[in-house]
């Protein structure tokens, strides 16, 4: 019975808790944000209204819903979507699907037909349980499409919670199909006097006459991201209570065979709201308490009640010391002991008692 407890704790602490505690096949999560944006007016644009065309400190919203489509084995597919939202504007909505290990939470291959990201080998949408404080990990932003390194900067607290805190930044030209298809793939050349207020000093020398007169109407434009993220990931659980994000997508143009940045079309600085920060540390809280009790204390309980058994199930087959501290206390008498014995009792019914008569 004591062997089969402590089997049953290994089994327990290495074999049924990393099962248990594998991405869930129902998981469905959703995380409100808030902060500001800079936004350009196409409508302003188009009317000629500089000052209106560039519209900055917008407040806006971000919901984003985390959700498990299916499960197979240990890879799950999942879909990340962020809706923002900004009075007086329509802004689109990005949708991402991955297929990650549901233990480590790093990218896989897909199954055919998901149409997942090409992450493999990197985070994407969370950290996984007692996230590692170093550099270990990579990210994969899904805007240029490239995976770039996760550094480890130290700890802090979030919601009552000790968290790691890791810094990913990532640049380059938009690869995603969907913004691109959202964003203007050219701009007519009688737009771009209207443009000059809001152009960098550098910008507008370099738009000569004879520049301006050389480019192709519309004028072609090309964009790049750049995003830099902050993330507060409890300790224990992997659970990011805390998140800020600054995102930036600006349009570029070619002039004179040179690339030039004209203006950010789209800049959203945003985090996460104080409510949900309150309910990522509870639900922290709630997953920390149940690792902590299947992973530690039942196997540690297990492992004790075990090796306590094994003990008294050894000491119970060993054999009884006898008080004359022989060993023999238990065994019958020799038969040598025996006839002796009964000879002195013969001497002593052969003898009389007391004295003997003059």
């Amino acid at each position: 019975m004591g062997i089969s407890l402590l089997a049953f704790a290994v089994i327990l602490k290495f074999v049924i808790v990393p099962f248990a505690t594998r991405l869930p096949a129902d998981t469905d999560l959703t995380v409100g944000y808030e902060g500001t944006a800079t936004l350009l007016d196409n409508t302003a644009l188009q009317a000629g209204d500089a000052r209106a065309a560039l519209r900055t400190d917008v407040p806006i919203t971000v919901d984003r819903h985390v959700v498990a489509l299916s499960t197979d084995g240990g890879t799950a597919v999942i879909q990340d979507s962020l809706a923002v939202k900004a009075t007086g504007a329509k802004l689109p909505t990005s949708s991402y699907t991955y297929a990650v290990d549901r233990s480590t939470l790093r990218g896989v291959r897909g199954p055919a037909g998901a149409g997942v990201e090409p992450a493999e080998g990197a985070l994407t949408s969370a950290f996984p349980i007692s996230p590692a404080r170093d550099d270990l990990y990579t990210y994969y932003d899904p805007v240029t499409r490239t995976v770039v390194p996760v550094h480890y900067s130290g700890t802090d607290s979030r919601g009552g919670r000790k968290v790691n805190i890791y810094r990913f930044s990532a640049e380059g030209p938009v690869r995603n199909a969907a913004l691109l298809h959202a964003l203007p793939a050219a701009l007519p050349k009688s737009l771009l006097g209207t443009l000059a207020p809001l152009l960098p000093a550098d910008v507008v020398a370099a738009f000569t006459p004879t520049a301006v007169a050389a480019l192709a109407d519309p004028v072609p434009l090309t964009f790049t991201a750049s995003t830099d993220i902050v993330a507060y990931v409890d300790e224990q659980t992997g659970v990011a209570i805390d998140q800020t994000i600054a995102q930036r997508v600006v349009a570029h143009t070619s002039l004179a065979r040179q690339d030039v940045a004209l203006l950010p079309v789209m800049a959203l600085d945003f985090h996460i709201t104080q409510a949900s920060i309150r309910d990522l540390a509870h639900t922290a809280s709630s997953a920390g308490l149940l690792l902590t009790l299947v992973g530690l204390v039942a196997p540690l309980a297990l492992a004790t009640l075990g090796l306590l058994l094994v003990v008294y199930a050894l000491v119970r087959r060993s054999p009884p010391v006898p008080e004359n501290g022989t060993g023999d206390g238990d065994q019958p008498p020799r038969e040598t002991d025996s006839v002796a014995a009964a000879g002195e009792a013969t001497a002593t019914e052969a003898s009389p008692s007391g004295t003997t008569a003059p």
